[in-house]
C-alpha cells in the first residue's frame, strides 16, 4: 500500500511536536512492511532522500518566496501525489496543503486523514491588519476545503472536536491523543530549582512572559530559568529575544536542541511554564508530565485538564502565573506531589501505542477503531462544494 505522509517541514529541519508525531506514526507504520511510505514536505535538509522508513520528497524545492510560496506548492504538491499515486494520504498542520490533499484524494476515490495540530486550524478565520493577511485569508480557504472534503478527520481533544463541529458541521472519525513513549528511568530532582520554558520561538508562544517572569523573580535564591527554543519567527524579533535571554544572569538560554536533550532538561526540571496564546496540545506538556514535572500554563489548558490543579495549574493572568510559580517554588510537598499524579496521569494517556494503532487503521482503511477514540459528534450529510477552487486546481 502507497501512503503520502505530508507536513510543511522534515523532523531533521524542525522538530515540533507535529513532526515529531509524524516520526513516530511513520515508524509504526513501516515495521509491518506492507506499506511504501513517502514524506513530502518543504522544508528538508539537503542529504534526506531515501530513508529506511521512507522516502523524502521535497515540494517545490526551487519556486515560490515566503510565505506566498507555500501557497504556490499546493500545484505542485497535486502533481507529485499524481505522479506517486497514493492509496492513502495523512496529513498534519492544517494549511493549503490539506486542501491540496483532499482534492486529490477527493478526485481519485482515495482515503485522505487530516490531523488537527492546532486549535486555530478549526476555527474560523479572523481578519487582521497585517501584511500577511491576504496570504492567511487565501491558506485558510484552501484548508476549509480540505476540512470540508476530507475522508477522515482527527483530533487531540474533545475540545478541538466541539471546535470542529461547531464552526465546520463534521464530528472527527476518532480522538487520538498524542503518543509518547515512556522515560527508560524516573528522573531524581536535584537543586538548584530549575523553571523550563521549551518551544519554537513564535510571537504566539509569548518567550518575552517568561523572560519577565525570570527578571521578576531574580532575587529568589537557589532558582534558575531554562529556556530552550529555535528561531522561527522575524529574524530581528527572534535575536532581540535571545539577546535579552543571555542578559539575565539566573537564565540559561539553550537555543535548539534535539529531542534527547529536550527530555534531559525536563529530567531535571521542577516546574514547566508554557505562555502559548494557544496550542493544539503541546507535546511538552506530556515530556513534562512523564518526568514528574506540573505544568504551569498561563492560558493553555486542554480539555480543562489543569482545572483540578492536580497535574498543574492554569493560571490566566500573569500577575497569577508569577504567584503560583512562587508557590510552587516553596512548597517542595505540593511539587512533587503534583508531579507524581502528573506522572502517572501521562503514563495511562499517552504511552499506549493503540494510539498509533488507530491512525494506522484510519490510514490503511482496516476496521476496528476503538470505540472510546470515537467521537459522538454528527457527521454532515453532505461536505459543501467550492467549484470556484476545485477549478483552479490541476487535472
Amino acid at each position: 500500500m502507497k501512503i503520502c505522509v505530508i507536513v510543511p517541514t522534515h523532523w531533521q529541519a524542525v522538530m515540533g511536536g507535529s513532526q515529531y508525531q509524524a516520526k513516530l506514526l511513520i515508524e509504526h507504520l513501516a515495521a509491518s512492511g506492507e506499506h511504501e511510505i513517502y514524506y513530502l514536505a518543504r522544508q528538508v535538509p539537503e542529504a534526506l532522500g531515501c530513508e529506511k522508513t521512507h522516502r523524502v520528497i521535497r515540494i517545490a524545492p526551487a519556486r515560490g518566496i515566503g510565505r506566498w510560496g507555500k501557497l504556490t506548492d499546493v500545484f505542485d504538491l497535486v502533481r507529485h501525489l499524481e505522479r506517486i499515486g497514493p492509496d492513502a494520504v495523512y496529513q498534519r498542520v492544517g494549511c493549503a496543503y490539506t486542501g491540496a490533499a483532499a482534492y486529490y484524494c477527493k478526485k481519485h476515490d482515495k482515503r485522505c486523514v487530516w490531523h488537527v495540530a492546532h486549535d486555530q486550524e478549526v476555527t474560523p478565520f479572523a481578519w487582521r491588519l497585517t501584511r500577511h493577511a491576504l496570504f492567511d485569508y487565501v491558506d485558510k480557504r484552501i484548508l476549509e476545503y480540505g476540512i470540508r472534503n476530507a475522508s477522515d478527520i482527527v483530533t487531540q481533544t474533545r475540545q478541538q472536536a466541539e471546535l470542529l463541529r461547531r464552526h465546520y458541521g463534521r464530528g472527527p472519525s476518532a480522538i487520538v491523543p498524542n503518543y509518547h513513549p515512556l522515560p527508560a528511568r524516573r528522573p531524581k530532582k536535584s537543586r538548584p530549582i530549575t523553571v523550563a520554558w521549551i518551544a519554537n520561538l513564535k510571537p504566539w508562544k509569548r518567550p518575552e512572559v517568561f523572560l519577565r517572569l525570570a527578571r521578576d523573580l531574580s532575587g529568589m535564591k537557589d532558582v534558575q530559568f531554562v529556556m530552550i527554543g529555535a528561531p522561527r519567527g522575524n529574524p530581528a524579533w527572534c535575536r532581540r529575544i535571545r539577546h535579552e535571554a543571555e542578559r539575565l544572569p539566573n537564565l540559561r538560554f539553550l537555543g535548539g536542541q534535539p529531542q534527547d536533550r529536550v527530555n534531559e532538561v525536563l529530567s531535571e526540571a521542577h516546574v514547566f511554564v508554557n505562555t502559548s496564546t494557544q496550542e493544539g496540545f503541546a507535546n511538552t506538556f506530556i515530556q513534562a508530565w512523564q518526568r514528574c514535572v506540573p505544568v504551569l500554563s498561563l492560558s493553555v489548558n486542554p480539555d480543562g485538564l489543569l482545572d483540578e490543579g492536580r497535574i498543574g495549574i492554569c493560571a490566566g493572568s500573569y500577575a497569577n502565573l508569577a504567584r503560583e510559580l512562587v508557590r510552587l517554588i516553596r512548597d517542595e510537598p505540593l511539587r512533587e506531589r503534583m508531579g507524581e499524579a502528573a506522572r502517572l496521569h501521562a503514563a495511562a494517556t499517552y504511552a499506549d501505542r493503540a494510539h498509533l494503532d488507530t491512525l494506522a487503521r484510519l490510514i490503511t482503511g482496516a476496521e476496528g477503531i476503538a470505540p472510546e477514540t470515537r467521537e459522538k459528534y454528527p457527521q454532515t450529510s453532505e461536505a459543501p462544494r467550492h467549484s470556484a477552487l476545485e477549478r483552479t486546481m490541476p487535472r
